[in-house]
């Protein structure tokens, strides 16, 4: 007899069957399944025939996924356990940038949904933009904007490439200052690597070609900063196959091209049709220049500058470009052609008409620094006479080139705002200190490695004006943190890095050459000259103190600092 024990009664513990106990206070469990199954069924069959249930009210899945076939299905997390919007927006985005052979994949979300959805993508635009032209962001900033916000399908040739906004998510996801936004760059930075590499080989046209060039730039900038340098160079050598195959370099060029370029990562022909606009021919003049200068910054990053660009400008006398500028603003001559641009440039010997400040000056400080880095690198090369005499010509020519370019700059003094009421050229997204500071300071880097070179050729004062100099970059830096100038150029920590050898290599070159005078302990770096050591020790320390505090802000500083502070040891 069943002594109604729950949830096994003492009979069928002791004799087990099948069947489950049945008690007189509810259905067992089996009863509870088969009910269960017949709702389900009864809603499969009103759903599969809505106007033959007669159901008054119809209920849509609110987040539905359709496809070029025609078929929905249920969103992930749609359900009654769904966790939080930030994973529903997290889904549309990986979903909604998803690109197939067969078919597009479109989300539909609420409207409720698709507004919380534009608003945090206008955050993660809003998180970067601001700060885009730091890291080699030339298109032009507000019809990217409006595109990126148009109301069309992602991959709408309207709206900028997949690869691009996803790249600038993943910007706008590592710039954040909300670590629950900064959470998201691992599926910011998959999409994107996904989606430029299937983007490369279909660039056919012209905004395609120039997006695809951007989400390289960022994708490699992004890398350089992360200190994945590998990454980096990679995703820039995409931008540079992209940039020479588009000819871009041969833009206004007065030169007659027998052929167009072949492509070396597509193995084709690419033109570029006749820009749109002045803004559109802008934006390819300074895509060219933010190339550019990214590959030469890396190079010199990697220790391996050289005078050579892709191949194509041996020596720098293929790049016919004219320099960037804003070209919205009227700052260009359509009529204009031109020829050599970097060599006119280091060649020029008319001085400064007056102080200028614009998107070219970060460019043409690139030029400076590289030059001054090249010949560095080619000094201990030289073995012959002849050969050292070419190439005190050439260091005296940057020399020359330097002194006349900084005197063509506003002052950097970071607490100076009277060069925004002086005569020069300011366009608005370069109207910053930092773009300033940053010029200057590219500049400065470059005189100090010519000075070091005149102090190896026993010039007199040479040395001092090096370590003055090199004073001068780490006390500019120093004024920047204090400013908190947020987000800084990814090449500020090899800027700063080169100042600090400065004080370690000379420190440790008389260590081991016992260049000491006993009566004063000075450095005895010729008859009339004298370095304390205890200025280059102090030279170091603040030189690693500013990249401690900057090293905060870039894992790439963080990684140079300890190769400092391992190198220079024996002085700390």
């Amino acid at each position: 007899k069943c002594d109604g024990v729950k949830p096994v009664c003492g009979s069928c513990t002791r004799l087990p069957r099948d069947e489950e106990c049945e008690y007189a206070g509810g259905p067992s469990k089996m009863k509870e399944l088969e009910q269960r199954l017949t709702r389900l069924k009864a809603r499969v069959r009103e759903l599969e025939s809505p106007e033959m249930t007669g159901s008054g009210l119809q209920l849509a899945e609110p987040y539905m996924i359709t496809d070029s076939g025609g078929g929905l299905s249920p969103m992930p997390g749609s359900g009654t356990n769904s966790s939080s919007g930030k994973n529903l927006i997290l889904y549309f985005i990986a979903q909604d940038s998803s690109q197939r052979h067969n078919s597009q994949i479109i989300l539909t979300p609420l409207p409720v949904f698709a507004l919380v959805l534009t608003r945090y993508l206008v955050l993660q635009l809003n998180n970067f933009l601001p700060f885009a032209t730091k890291f080699g962001f030339f298109l032009h900033l507000e019809r990217f904007k409006s595109a990126a916000l148009l109301n069309a399908p992602f991959g709408d040739i309207s709206r900028p490439s997949p690869a691009l906004l996803n790249a600038t998510y993943l910007w706008g996801a590592h710039l954040s200052s909300v670590d629950a936004l900064r959470t998201n760059e691992t599926i910011f930075i998959n999409r994107a690597l996904q989606q430029v590499s299937v983007e490369i080989p279909n660039a056919i046209h012209s905004a395609q070609i120039m997006h695809t060039i951007q989400a390289e730039i960022l994708l490699s900038t992004y890398f350089f900063r992360k200190n994945q340098l590998l990454e980096a160079e990679f995703h820039l050598n995409g931008a540079v196959s992209l940039a020479q195959s588009a000819g871009l370099h041969q833009i206004r060029s007065d030169r007659v091209f027998s052929s167009p370029v072949v492509s070396v990562l597509l193995e084709t022909e690419m033109f570029l049709p006749p820009a749109r606009d002045v803004i559109e021919e802008g934006e390819r003049i300074n895509g060219f220049w933010a190339v550019y200068c990214l590959h030469r910054l890396i190079s010199i990053t990697l220790g391996n500058a050289s005078k050579c660009f892709g191949g194509l400008d041996t020596p720098c006398r293929e790049i016919d470009a004219p320099w960037p500028r804003e070209y919205e603003f009227g700052l260009y001559n359509g009529g204009a052609f031109g020829h050599s641009t970097i060599d006119c440039f280091i060649h020029d010997l008319t001085p400064a008409s007056g102080l200028v400040f614009d998107l070219s000056s970060y460019a043409k400080a690139v030029v400076i620094l590289h030059s001054a880095t090249a010949l560095t690198h080619q000094f201990s090369r030289i073995e012959t006479e002849d050969a050292y005499a070419a190439f005190m010509d050439e260091c005296l020519m940057i020399d020359n080139l330097i002194t006349r370019f900084h005197c063509s700059l506003p002052s950097s003094d970071v607490d100076d705002e009277s060069f925004l009421n002086q005569s020069i050229t300011l366009p608005s997204h370069s109207n910053t200190k930092s773009s300033l500071v940053l010029t200057h300071v590219l500049v400065s880097c470059a005189y100090m490695q010519i000075q070091k070179i005149f102090s190896s050729c026993g010039i007199p004062d040479a040395l001092d004006r090096c370590i003055g100099t090199a004073q001068s970059i780490i006390s500019t830096l120093g004024d920047v943190n204090r400013l908190g100038l947020p987000h800084l150029n990814p090449i500020v920590g090899t800027l700063c890095a080169m100042a600090c050898s400065v004080f370690g290599d000379e420190f440790a070159r008389a260590e081991m050459l016992g260049d000491w005078t006993f009566d004063s302990g000075m450095i005895a770096t010729s008859p009339s000259t004298r370095i304390d050591p205890v200025v280059l020790r102090q030279g170091l320390q603040l030189g690693m103190t500013t990249m401690s505090i900057l090293a905060m802000d870039s894992p790439l500083m963080k990684y140079q600092l300890e190769k400092l502070q391992n190198s220079y040891s024996f002085m700390l």
